[in-house]
């Protein structure tokens, strides 16, 4: 027997530092520190998914937020682009007018008509709605009658002064 004991001793030492190693480590938890790993394992859970979730709710906030903003700006934005529109036709208008007036302006008039200078003159009777040019009207008319006269006098002075090159 004693050559067995021998022949198994140093397993059974080998067997015996494992066991006094792990009773001296812990070995398995209890129940009770089981238990308490659990109970903070699902404590840090709770507290993720509450920090995720105000998370969550801030950036929804904030998208709200960002959209009440576009929404208002949106607005506001087609409000002044009515605006504008209303005032681009209404510029296009008095344009087109001016256009109407110039060309009957650069038009020379027929021997034996005076055509008063400055548009001035009372309406025609029984003119209805329209009264005459407006003081912007009359203005653009008196520059064009102008241009025309200053472009006469460098005309002649060219011709006056070209012989002498």
């Amino acid at each position: 027997m004693s050559a067995l004991l021998l022949k198994v001793s140093p397993y059974l030492a080998a067997a015996a530092l494992v066991f006094g190693v792990g009773w001296y480590a812990g070995g398995l938890p209890p129940k009770a520190a089981l238990a308490r790993l659990q109970a903070v394992d699902w404590q840090a859970k709770a507290q993720g998914e509450e920090a995720a979730r105000k998370t969550v709710q801030a950036q929804l906030a904030q998208a709200q937020a960002v959209s009440a903003n576009n929404s208002a700006t949106i607005e506001r934005l087609q409000n002044e682009n009515a605006q504008i529109a209303a005032d681009r036709d209404g510029t296009l208008t008095r344009v087109r007018r001016l256009e109407q007036l110039l060309v009957v302006a650069s038009r020379p008039a027929a021997p034996g008509v005076v055509v008063p200078q400055t548009g001035g003159g009372p309406g025609a009777p029984g003119a209805g709605g329209d009264t005459g040019p407006t003081e912007v009207e009359r203005l653009l008319v008196d520059a064009k009658e102008e241009a025309e006269r200053n472009a006469r006098r460098l005309d002649a002075l060219i011709a006056e002064i070209s012989p002498q090159l």
